[in-house]
C-alpha cells in the first residue's frame, strides 16, 4: 500500500481521470436535457431518444462510479496510514460495478440502435407517432445485453478473506474472460458501423423514390436518413476507440506480472478513457445535429410549400370543372 500511495504515475493517472469524469458527468446530464427539449424532439423519434438516453445514462453511471473510486483513493493515499488505506471489498464491488456497468451499457447500445432504426425504416409510413413500446423495450434491452459480459467478469468474485490493495475486476496475467468480452464488443461495433451505413443509403434511396408520398412518410424517411448519419459518427468513433482501448488493455493484462504493480495500475486507469470518449462523441454528434437540423428545416419547408401548391391547383381545377360553359342558342 505504501508503494501505491507514493507512486507519482498512479496518482497522476487517477487525477487525470478524475478531472475528465468530473467534466463528463455534467456534459452528459446537459445532453440528456437537450435530448428531450427544443428541436431535438422534432429531429429524432421518441424511441431513438429513449435508447440514446440509456447510452448517456451509462456514461453518467460510469463517471459517478469513477469519481467516487478515485476520490476515495486519493484521499486515502494522502491522509491515511498505509495500513488503514486498504479499500473495503464491498466499497470496491459497488463502485467498480457502477464503473463497469456504465462502460458496458455504452458499448451495447449499438445493438438496440440497429434494431430500432431497422424497424423505423420498415414501418416508415406509420412509425412517426406510434410504437412507443418498442423504444421502451429496446431501452431496457441494452442493460440486459450488458449483463452478460458483466456476469463473466464477476462470476468468480469472492468477498470473504480477500485482500484487494486496489479496486479491480480482471486479474493480471489472466486475460481469457477479457479477451472474450473484448472480441464481442469490437465485433458488435463493426457490425453496427456497417448497418448504419446501409440504413443511411437505404433511407436516402427511399426518400428520393417517394417524393409524392405523404408528408408523414417523407418526414420519417428524412428522419431515418439523418439519424443514421449521426449514428455513423458515433459508430466510427466507438470502433476506433474500442480497438485501441481493448487492444492495449489485453496487452497490459498479459505483461502485468512483469512490471511493478503501481505502474500497471496507472497504465490500466490511463487506458480506460471512456469519459473522454463520451465527451468527444457528444461534442461531435451535437455539431452534426446542428447541421442536420438546418437541413431538415429547409427540406420540410420546401416540401410543405410544394404540397400547398399541389393542393391549390387541384382545388382550382375542381372549381373550373364545376363551372359549366355557357352556350348561345340561335
Amino acid at each position: 500500500m505504501l508503494a501505491l500511495a507514493s507512486s507519482s504515475p498512479l496518482k497522476l493517472s487517477i487525477v487525470y481521470n478524475l478531472i475528465i469524469a468530473c467534466i463528463g458527468f455534467p456534459l452528459f446530464f446537459w445532453a440528456s436535457i437537450r435530448l428531450w427539449s427544443g428541436t431535438f424532439t422534432k429531429i429524432f423519434h421518441k424511441n431513438f431518444r429513449l435508447i440514446i438516453q440509456m447510452h448517456l445514462l451509462g456514461f453518467m453511471i460510469h463517471c459517478f462510479g469513477r469519481v467516487m473510486l478515485h476520490s476515495l483513493d486519493l484521499y486515502n493515499y494522502h491522509f491515511r496510514d498505509p495500513c488503514d488505506m486498504i479499500p473495503d471489498i464491498y466499497r470496491c464491488f459497488v463502485f467498480r460495478l457502477m464503473y463497469n456497468s456504465g462502460m458496458w451499457i455504452t458499448t451495447c447500445t449499438a445493438v438496440s440502435l440497429i434494431i430500432e432504426r431497422m424497424i423505423a425504416t420498415y414501418l416508415r409510413g406509420q412509425y412517426e407517432n406510434q410504437y412507443i413500446w418498442i423504444g421502451i423495450l429496446l431501452m431496457f434491452l441494452t442493460p440486459a445485453i450488458a449483463s452478460f459480459p458483466l456476469y463473466l467478469a464477476y462470476s468468480n468474485l469472492k468477498f470473504d478473506g480477500v485482500f484487494m490493495p486496489y479496486c479491480s475486476v480482471y486479474k493480471p496475467g489472466h486475460p481469457e474472460i477479457a479477451n472474450l468480452n473484448s472480441g464481442v464488443a469490437i465485433g458488435a461495433q463493426i457490425v453496427a458501423r456497417i448497418m448504419f451505413g446501409y440504413l443511411f443509403h437505404l433511407n436516402k434511396k427511399l426518400r428520393e423514390k417517394m417524393q409524392r408520398s405523404s408528408l408523414s412518410t417523407r418526414f420519417q424517411l428524412e428522419q431515418n436518413k439523418n439519424s443514421t448519419q449521426c449514428l455513423k459518427i458515433y459508430a466510427n468513433i466507438s470502433t476506433i476507440f474500442l480497438i485501441l482501448q481493448i487492444g492495449s488493455f489485453t496487452y497490459l493484462l498479459k505483461v502485468a506480472p512483469g512490471i511493478p504493480k503501481e505502474h500497471y495500475l496507472a497504465l490500466m486507469e490511463l487506458n480506460c478513457q471512456f469519459p473522454l470518449y463520451g465527451v468527444i462523441t457528444v461534442l461531435l454528434v451535437t455539431k452534426r445535429i446542428s447541421s442536420v437540423r438546418n437541413h431538415i428545416s429547409s427540406t420540410l419547408t420546401s416540401q410543405f410549400n410544394l404540397d400547398r401548391k399541389e393542393t391549390y391547383f387541384a382545388n382550382f381545377n375542381q372549381q373550373i370543372g364545376a363551372v359549366k360553359p355557357l352556350t348561345k342558342k340561335y
